[in-house]
């Protein structure tokens, strides 16, 4: 059930001919923080914009609370590589949304929920949307640079109804009945 909650689009030719010029300003604010940082570029819009078409088509309707958005950076490479604690962001969003600008492979992303792990794989411009609650944990890399930008929507709904949570919990009771009934007849 837990990569029901998780979403995936590959948005390479919405941000292609940008990446370099985004990296290179996040790269500004780097030297002054760790490796989640706020970003600030002239392209905060165009990214928030496209997390919400694609959140909007994916998921329940929602409304917006604010346009506060807030544009974060995970940066890490030879030079720093820490972060790789799990969190969730409940505290500061509803819809959480992560563009993977420069990935490595086998440093990925782990999610947990109520004891289930999932572990996803990205590849570049993959934006991964994910509610709230979802712990989840980035795969640092101490080698290769690893870059990406987490955006985060708060809205009036709960993510539990942006996410169709209530369905599925309805289908999991539903296929553990009828995994008792054939348990049963058997």
């Amino acid at each position: 059930m837990l990569n029901r909650l998780i979403y995936k689009v590959n948005v390479k030719s919405d941000f292609q001919d940008l990446k370099v010029d985004i990296i290179n300003d996040a790269l500004k604010t780097r030297h002054r923080q760790n490796f989640n940082f706020e970003v600030f570029t002239n392209y905060k819009q165009k990214l928030y914009d496209t997390f919400i078409h694609h959140s909007k088509n994916l998921l329940n309707d929602f409304t917006l609370k604010d346009k506060d958005f807030k544009l974060w950076c995970y940066f890490t490479d030879h030079s720093f590589y820490e972060g790789d604690t799990w969190h969730n962001h409940i505290n500061t969003a509803t819809i959480n949304g992560v563009l993977y600008l420069k990935t490595v492979k086998n440093k990925g992303i782990e999610f947990e929920n109520e004891g289930e792990k999932f572990y996803f794989e990205p590849q570049d411009f993959d934006l991964v949307i994910f509610p709230d609650f979802l712990n989840h944990r980035p795969v640092t890399s101490k080698v290769e640079r690893r870059v990406s930008l987490n955006m985060e929507l708060r809205c009036d709904e709960s993510s539990k109804d942006i996410f169709r949570l209530w369905y599925m919990i309805y289908l999991k009771h539903q296929f553990m009945a009828l995994s008792l009934i054939l348990i049963i007849t058997n």
